[in-house]
């Protein structure tokens, strides 16, 4: 039984809802049978069993029926690219009322959104009563939340206990969806959403996002790209975290005519980038708020081992999105500057 369990990994859906993974390479290489991965499955197994099976407190259902007040619980996944891409199947639960638990950090993004009714971001604001909950996966963290605030309500998990590999996870949420509703495909694009409530404007033709979280998704040549971009009349506008300082002290100096707002607040971001026609950046959590704006992108990715039922490379993208991709197997700053200009002009093309 404990063996049947520690195999339901994320790509256990219906074969007609098939997703781009590493699942594939991860069992056949026996990376599957890691003492890492199996220390961790033990673990959230033994918390699952100790809360459901001493405590009684875990309903698993196997799909979502007729209920109507609903509960996302979203912190398996901390990243805010994570966060949009698992959140993105919402768009299939609009006849219900839905409300999202999640973090602090990521809470903000979801404020006014069109499909949650309420967010939350601690459990000591929520008081309401619900029919199931949503759990993003067995993690500890996620099920001591939900025992936390719906000890004893159904619940249904996207991931389940484990999954050690890569994976599309927007085409994984939707697929997950509509296996727990028991639906064929809809007609609704496969894309992350977002829903922007302010109205700042760069006037600028191009955001491009500097800095990055990880030195192998942080492009080191945007001096490189700007320049050729100027020197085509392309105005250029720079966003990022706090993590994009001093790409932005150094590239304003370099370009006086370029603008950069790197340091704003999230929510003001994402309505700069609502309101700027195009988007350029590596793989990152402004590039998911630029395609659930549904902005046309210049996308940098590198080691990005997802697969599809042939054996090809998928990236993050969906075929919903208008993306141009450029990649590389170990880091972004091995895609050439020229390589990335002439995608930025395909893309307009493409619009």
């Amino acid at each position: 039984m404990l063996l049947e369990k520690y195999k339901e990994f994320t790509t256990s859906l219906p074969e007609t809802l098939f997703v781009p993974s590493g699942a594939k390479k991860f069992i056949e290489s026996g990376e599957v049978y890691r003492f890492y991965w199996l220390i961790k499955f033990a673990k959230r197994y033994f918390v699952y069993w100790v809360i459901g099976r001493v405590f009684g407190l875990v309903s698993e259902r196997e799909a979502i029926a007729g209920e109507q007040n609903i509960l996302w619980i979203n912190f398996s996944a901390p990243s805010l690219g994570d966060s949009l891409m698992d959140l993105s199947a919402r768009v299939l639960l609009a006849d219900r009322k839905l409300d999202l638990f999640t973090s602090k950090k990521n809470s903000k993004l979801y404020q006014n959104d069109r499909w949650f009714t309420e967010v939350f971001d601690s459990s000591k604001k929520m008081t309401k009563k619900y029919d199931l909950v949503i759990c993003d996966s067995f993690a500890p963290r996620v099920l001591v939340k939900k025992l936390k605030v719906a000890p004893l309500t159904p619940m249904v998990s996207m991931y389940g206990f484990l999954n050690g590999f890569d994976l599309n996870r927007t085409y994984f949420a939707f697929a997950r969806m509509l296996d727990l509703l028991r639906k064929n495909p809809v007609g609704c694009k496969v894309k992350p959403y977002l829903t922007v409530c302010s109205d700042l404007q760069t006037n600028a033709d191009l955001c491009i996002a500097v800095g990055g979280e990880w030195s192998f998704r942080t492009y080191r040549y945007w001096d490189l790209v700007i320049e050729q971009l100027v020197d085509h009349n392309v105005r250029v506008h720079l966003i990022g975290g706090p993590n994009g300082r001093s790409d932005h002290e150094r590239l304003v100096r370099l370009f006086p005519n370029v603008t950069s707002s790197v340091g704003n607040r999230l929510v003001e971001v994402s309505s700069e980038i609502a309101n700027t026609p195009f988007f350029m950046g590596a793989d990152g959590g402004l590039w998911h708020i630029a395609c659930a704006l549904d902005r046309p992108t210049v996308a940098l990715f590198a080691d990005c081992e997802i697969f599809d039922a042939d054996g090809n490379r998928v990236l993050r993208d969906t075929t919903d999105m208008v993306c141009e991709t450029l990649y590389d197997h170990a880091e972004v700053s091995n895609i050439e500057p020229g390589d990335v200009v002439e995608a930025f002009f395909r893309l307009v093309k493409r619009c």
